[in-house]
């Protein structure tokens, strides 16, 4: 794992435009995500209230299948990476890799803004079993292969449209190994979010009501 994630440091040093580009994506849908609760109706605020509540109510008293939540977790995962990574080498992949990453970040956004809405102060405890360890995890996923999903796309387009060398295939062989990265990261991501992230909330159990 030690060498995966210096691996994702010196890709990140080598694309750093593209970095920051996918940085402030995340950043600004996060962030919009995180305000939209407060232009909700009354009854959706209530509906997410409740779907939040159950959520936590169901950890606290261990009522969640483990068996299922990791087949889900991990189900859900790759096919998010297995797609976004086939956008990267498609010549319409680009725009919509670019609203994926917004989409992803803004439904992270929302889901600790609202419970922080629900449970106000004590929420913010609450949500570090929500984010750690493994959406921090999901974080770098995305990062890393929308940033590489997005070279790629660009270099195909390049490839097509202007007369220089690309070095395609190398690119290309590259970009299977962040999706092997990827998948690697995931897969530990939806084991830690089973098994870590409900020990985790339950340390904060005395919070929810």
């Amino acid at each position: 794992m030690k060498k995966i994630f210096k691996l994702i440091n010196a890709e990140f040093k080598k694309n750093k435009k593209l970095f920051i580009f996918v940085s402030i994506l995340i950043i600004v849908g996060f962030i919009t995500g995180s305000f939209f609760i407060t232009i909700l109706s009354n009854d959706d605020k209530k509906l997410v209230s409740e779907t939040i509540s159950n959520f936590f109510l169901q950890i606290k008293s261990g009522k969640i299948d483990q068996i299922y939540t990791l087949r889900t977790s991990i189900t859900t995962n790759l096919i998010y990476i297995l797609f976004m990574w086939i956008l990267g080498i498609s010549l319409i992949g680009l725009p919509i890799v670019i609203f994926l990453v917004f989409i992803k970040s803004f439904i992270l956004g929302f889901s600790i803004s609202s419970i922080i809405f629900r449970y106000k102060a004590s929420g913010t405890l609450l949500t570090l079993g929500y984010i750690f360890p493994h959406q921090i995890l999901n974080i770098i996923v995305l990062s890393f292969l929308s940033i590489y999903a997005i070279k790629v796309s660009i270099s195909l387009f390049k490839l097509i449209t202007s007369k220089k060398q690309i070095h395609f295939k190398g690119l290309v062989k590259k970009y299977l190994g962040v999706l092997i990265i990827c998948v690697i990261i995931s897969l530990a991501s939806s084991v830690l979010e089973t098994f870590l992230s409900p020990f985790i909330i339950k340390l904060f159990t005395f919070l929810i009501k």
